[in-house]
């Protein structure tokens, strides 16, 4: 998940409880600086930039420009001086001087070289202070492996007629209004839902394992014993200090413990931990596969990563999970923090023919569906489309179920690519390849789980409205006789998200108003996975479902996490069940047990939070795998919002969500 910005979080009960107990438990601060989790099987993870992990300066290519011209200092401040004139003109809305200034670099861009148009934004971000993720605005757009040269290409590509310039200046700088929601014309997309579409096949009375791993976000810089309540962003390394409290690596008031923060990353040996604390639950040999939804590298600032970074990460993660998991084939899906820069895919068709490149971030595609295959979870035919297809592939698992990977970048706010052409809601093509996979799919009476990283709703604040929209179509035009199960990660908490039928006054002619849905008509599930990162706040998890072998419909939901607010007091991880989905949300006792955890039953959850704020609390505080510092939800104000949110399965349904900002 992008989680930047977090700043300094002073948790003065938890710091005077870690510093009471560092002199007895010296093994949460042991400054090895490689894993003490079983370290026997697979590849050594490291500490604090050590051992081979690719240094802080590490350079990355960059893509080739579409304008190869020679720049000019006086051409440059033509273009700087028109954005000046227009931030300076004191008539005119802060959405129409970020929509005028955004044309401006438009017409730069398709006339001037790169770093003409580098250096402009290096201006722009000085003069104006809008916030980068880097330590300057130079070194978050120069440079080799600077973003400038993306926003070069972006800035080409757009187009004031598509909407381009105010979603840009909505999601980007928050100067415009949300852009609206597009109708959806479905027969350009798929055939009218039939009836048999509706009709979900019967239960076999039998169920399979499946494992749900998520945000992994190993970080192998994570410094022992450095400054864990810290001023910057990313905290747990050996450069992290709190200005107000005048602490650092010699005197941190909260030192990171070699096993984890509720605010750092993952160490790698609370990473290592996720897995050797399963035989203590059940046995992996039991477990039929696995899905990942995403997110293997650390949260690094753009400055501080490199493609050599991005690539050390991926290739030990996969290590990881083979020689941990073994035989257990694994599902993976990419996450927005599976690239560089971070959440950047492009659309194949960006790059003109005479450009001489294909898609620039192919290198992370060859490597990852690579990895794929050569560990045995997808097929030699599946990894060479994923190879050319931004990561999405589809494979039959070995009990019949058909999962489909899509990346879910193309519909990711931080996703920069996904704002020109904004009005078309599928630009990559990856929502038609999903079509396609479930019109077969329902043409053979197979059923399927579609998994991919960035939800596609609840609050509106990650998935874009169009794409999203036409998401929902696909959903509700498959479910829920084809869908079995949408499966996310990216927000790093326990959460469900339920997509409905839409109401009898969606359609106007042939277009579809995705936003108008019938809470009395749920449809099919998504489920968010806990995150194995205990970052923003929240303990480290993983779920394991219990899934029907024949109808591939969720019967249950077992929840293990590890509290890490007591991490400084471990000699090693301590992972504990936290709970069980039917029993916890059964509140009344009346949802059969041979029934699984559908649509209906979390409706029905959804309407029990409304009346009984109760449920709504223990909702909250599952969300955060039982975090010390979950906040508070007792009011009917904050159940409402948690209850819209999970009735959300799209952008424009998120965004239209009451009580967005309220006190809670």
């Amino acid at each position: 998940m992008l989680l930047r910005n977090v700043g300094s979080i002073v948790l003065l009960q938890y710091a005077t409880h870690a510093l009471g107990v560092i002199t007895s438990t010296p093994e949460a601060l042991n400054p090895q600086l490689t894993n003490t989790i079983d370290d026997k099987g697979g590849p050594i993870l490291y500490y604090n930039g050590s051992g081979d992990v690719p240094p802080y300066n590490e350079t990355s290519p960059i893509p080739a420009p579409f304008t190869p011209l020679k720049p000019t200092k006086q051409t440059e401040d033509f273009f700087f001086n028109e954005i000046l004139a227009i931030l300076n003109n004191n008539a005119s809305s802060n959405c129409t001087k970020c929509m005028s200034s955004t044309r401006i670099m438009h017409e730069a861009a398709i006339s001037q070289p790169v770093s003409v148009i580098t250096d402009l934004l290096i201006r722009a971000c000085n003069l104006t202070h809008f916030h980068v993720y880097a330590a300057t605005c130079t070194a978050e757009f120069s440079g080799i492996g600077g973003t400038g040269p993306y926003w070069a290409q972006l800035y080409a590509k757009m187009n004031g007629s598509t909407g381009d310039y105010q979603a840009w200046c909505y999601y980007n700088f928050d100067t415009c209004s949300v852009p609206p929601t597009v109708e959806i014309d479905e027969s350009l997309y798929f055939s009218p839902k039939p009836p048999q579409a509706s009709i979900v096949p019967k239960p076999s009375g039998e169920t399979i394992n499946v494992l749900h791993l998520s945000d992994w976000h190993l970080d192998p810089r994570y410094d022992i014993g450095s400054e864990a309540n810290c001023s910057q962003y990313l905290c747990c390394r050996p450069y992290s200090t709190n200005n107000k409290l005048h602490t650092g690596v010699s005197n941190a008031s909260v030192p990171a413990s070699r096993f984890g923060y509720l605010y750092c990353d993952s160490p790698p040996d609370l990473a290592l931990s996720s897995f050797t604390s399963m035989p203590q639950f059940f046995n992996i040999s039991d477990i039929s596969f696995a899905i990942f939804t995403g997110d293997i590298v650390s949260h690094d600032n753009d400055d501080q990563l490199s493609r050599a970074y991005v690539e050390y990460e991926e290739n030990v993660t996969y290590a990881v999970f083979k020689a941990k998991m073994g035989n257990v084939p694994i599902y993976p899906t990419l996450g927005n923090h599976d690239s560089l820069p971070e959440a950047y895919n492009t659309p194949n068709n960006i790059s003109p023919k005479t450009a001489g490149q294909s898609n620039i971030f192919s290198w992370n595609y060859d490597l990852l569906s690579s990895l794929w295959q050569k560990d045995g979870w997808i097929t030699a035919s599946e990894a060479n489309y994923a190879s050319l297809h931004y990561g999405a592939y589809a494979h039959t698992t070995a009990q019949g179920l058909r999962i489909i990977s899509i990346n879910t970048d193309f519909w990711y706010v931080s996703n920069i690519f996904n704002y020109f052409n904004f009005t078309n809601p599928d630009q990559s093509g990856i929502l038609g390849f999903l079509i396609s996979e479930l019109e077969a799919c329902e043409a053979k009476g197979q059923r399927a789980w579609i998994i991919g990283h960035v939800l596609s709703g609840y609050d509106g604040s990650q998935g874009l409205p169009n794409p999203t929209a036409l998401f929902y179509s696909i959903v509700r035009r498959f479910s829920p006789a084809t869908i079995a199960g949408v499966f996310f990660g990216h927000t790093h908490e326990d959460q469900i998200q339920i997509f409905y039928d839409f109401n009898s006054t969606s359609m106007n002619g042939t277009l579809r108003n995705t936003n108008a849905i019938d809470h009395n008509k749920p449809l099919t599930m998504g489920f968010i996975g806990p995150s194995i990162t205990p970052l923003t706040g929240n303990n480290a998890g993983y779920q394991l479902y219990q899934v029907d072998s024949k109808t591939f419909e969720i019967m249950g939901i077992k929840t293990y996490f590890a509290n890490v607010s007591e991490s400084l007091t471990w000699t090693s991880p301590v992972w504990k069940f936290e709970y069980d989905a039917r029993s916890t949300y059964n509140v009344n006792g009346t949802w059969p047990k041979t029934s699984p955890l559908n649509a209906t039953f979390w409706n029905d959850v959804t309407y029990s939070m409304l009346s009984n704020q109760s449920i709504v609390e223990t909702y909250n505080f599952l969300e955060t795998k039982s975090s010390i510092v979950t906040k508070n939800c007792s009011t009917k104000a904050c159940g409402a919002q948690k209850v819209c949110y999970i009735r959300s399965g799209s952008g424009g349904q998120g965004s239209a969500c009451p009580y967005k900002n309220g006190p809670f």
